[in-house]
């Protein structure tokens, strides 16, 4: 192959696959577990919903950069997680957070309680432990306390007609 016409289909690959390149390493990831307070046994139809998000701006909501939304298909506490996030989408004097939350039946029952910081001002980018907190949602039943609390009222009132009876005999 003459020289001319081997630099010009080496540049036509070269220039060719380069956009190629340049989108497959545009993601970067920031991975973790996600950990649940309480300890009670998730639904399989439970959705985890995590985001990266720009909390730059005081007194504005967080701006979402990224989202992964998956289901946890009956596993359970601890969540390991990846998010994939553009890096041309992060400028290095702004500030990030990972939030999320967890959903049955489209109600919120888990969420992030506070901000979990990443990327910027030396903030980490793996090995991140996120706590989500349970909420006390309307219409989605609660743990129960047990039977005690139940045993305890029928034996005061039991308690109660006993002493009227006794009280009666004696008058």
């Amino acid at each position: 192959m003459k020289p001319a016409l081997l630099i010009l289909v080496a540049a036509a690959l070269l220039f060719g696959f380069a956009p190629h390149l340049a989108a497959a390493q545009s993601t970067t990831t920031l991975s973790g577990v996600i950990y649940l307070s309480g300890g009670e046994p998730l639904p399989s139809s439970a959705i985890v919903t995590i985001q990266l998000a720009d909390v730059s701006v005081i007194n504005e909501p967080p701006v979402v950069i990224t989202e992964r939304i998956f289901s946890t298909s009956g596993a359970q506490s601890p969540f390991s997680f990846s998010l994939p996030y553009d890096p041309t989408k992060i400028n290095s004097g702004r500030r990030y957070i990972l939030q999320g939350n967890i959903r049955v039946a489209g109600q919120i029952l888990y969420r992030t309680s506070v901000a979990y910081p990443v990327l910027t001002f030396s903030n980490p980018t793996s090995n991140l432990q996120m706590t989500m907190y349970k909420l006390n949602v309307p219409g989605v039943p609660q743990a129960s306390a047990g039977t005690l609390p139940l045993l305890i009222a029928l034996g005061l009132l039991g308690l109660g007609v006993g002493a009227g009876v006794v009280r009666r005999r004696w008058m």
